[in-house]
């Protein structure tokens, strides 16, 4: 991997080109390439030749100001990892606040201090690089763990083809405790198989490129929901689903969500006659709450703390199959959208899941 300092860029954006005059000679002494914008028009277009790395941006320019450029950078995923560090005439509390209110990362104030000028833009690029040697890490992981994947799921299929094989051959001659034996090998065989796909979708989350769009989210729903249903047999199962409303998010990772939460309520509301599951909405000022309640076997509130760890298990296996690592998979994608979840339940009552989305 390349290091340090490769490819960073600062762009200075600033209506006085004695200001930029200054800001560049400053910035010498930093082993990076500078380019220079006196309006905020012309540095969209140098931009939009080569994505900046850090910008240091002047608030008060004649056609779009600084608070203006940031909004829409911010507001475009391929421009949102720009480091902006606003320029301010002095110590100005609400340029200061309206900046980082708009995501800018830092604010310096003119007349330059060098030292200091020079201090904020060097902790900026570390921080920079030490992003890209994170996501660099993760992309190195995540090719490991298709490798280690693919290894290790490798013989485990092997293992049950040859068990598959062997109950075929033998036919009625295979013996009750023989077969009772070959038996637990596939079901362990598979169990273990599910377990490295499940870890590896949890990996795969903070890792993926997420594409934020408007989402049906009744359409999802409903459509999730259909499916898991065809799986289960001759259950009287009641679903109710509100009008849900559009949402913001990453169709590959909300779709992954809703198949783990009704997942779950179909497998722990098996025991219940009529099974009910019911999802509806509310809302606040700052989140959006989709709530998913059913009347499953419930679980006592006191490890309610051990919920989202890996591999934790509130059940009996024998009583209910799974990995141990859904609810972890449901947490880290509320976490990429800005969010939360909340569970709430009691023993032979049932769960209620609150997803809370930012109400944009």
């Amino acid at each position: 991997m390349t290091s340090k300092t490769d490819d960073i860029n600062i762009l200075i954006v600033d209506d006085t080109p004695e200001h930029i005059h200054i800001a560049s000679s400053i910035l010498k002494s930093i082993n990076c390439s500078i380019r220079a914008a006196t309006s905020g028009r012309s540095a969209l277009k140098l931009i939009d030749k080569k994505i900046p790395t850090l910008i240091l941006l002047d608030v008060k320019m004649p056609d779009i100001n600084g608070f203006q450029l940031c909004e829409l950078l911010k507001s475009n995923p391929a421009y949102e990892d720009i480091a902006i560090i606003f320029i301010t005439a002095s110590e100005d509390e609400y340029s200061i606040s309206k900046g980082f209110s708009l995501g800018a990362q830092d604010y310096v104030v003119k007349p330059y201090n060098s030292s200091e000028l020079i201090a904020r833009v060097n902790t900026h690029i570390k921080l920079i690089c030490q992003k890209r040697e994170l996501k660099y890490a993760y992309s190195e992981l995540d090719k490991f763990c298709h490798t280690v994947s693919h290894d290790l799921k490798s013989p485990l299929l092997v293992i049950i083809q040859l068990v598959n094989l062997l109950c075929s051959e033998l036919g009625e001659n295979i013996s009750f405790d023989i077969k009772s034996i070959l038996d637990q090998l596939t079901v362990k065989s598979e169990d273990t198989i599910l377990m490295i796909e499940r870890l590896l979708e949890l990996s795969k989350i903070n890792q993926l490129e997420c594409t934020f769009k408007s989402l049906d989210l009744k359409s999802i729903v409903h459509k999730i929901y259909n499916e898991l249903f065809s799986l289960e047999h001759a259950r009287d199962i009641s679903f109710n689903c509100s009008d849900l409303p559009m949402i913001e998010g990453d169709e590959t990772l909300i779709k992954l969500l809703f198949q783990n939460v009704i997942s779950n309520a179909l497998k722990f509301t098996r025991n219940s006659n009529p099974s009910k599951i019911n999802i509806n909405f509310t809302t606040s000022l700052d989140f959006l709450y989709i709530n998913i309640e059913d009347n499953g076997v419930g679980f006592d509130m006191k490890y309610s703390e051990k919920l989202f760890n890996v591999f934790e298990r509130l059940h009996n296996k024998e009583d209910f199959e799974g990995s141990g690592v859904g609810l972890s998979i449901i947490k880290r994608i509320m976490e990429r959208h800005n969010g939360y979840v909340e569970i709430f339940s009691q023993i032979n009552v049932g769960t209620k899941i609150t997803l809370a989305f930012p109400n944009k």
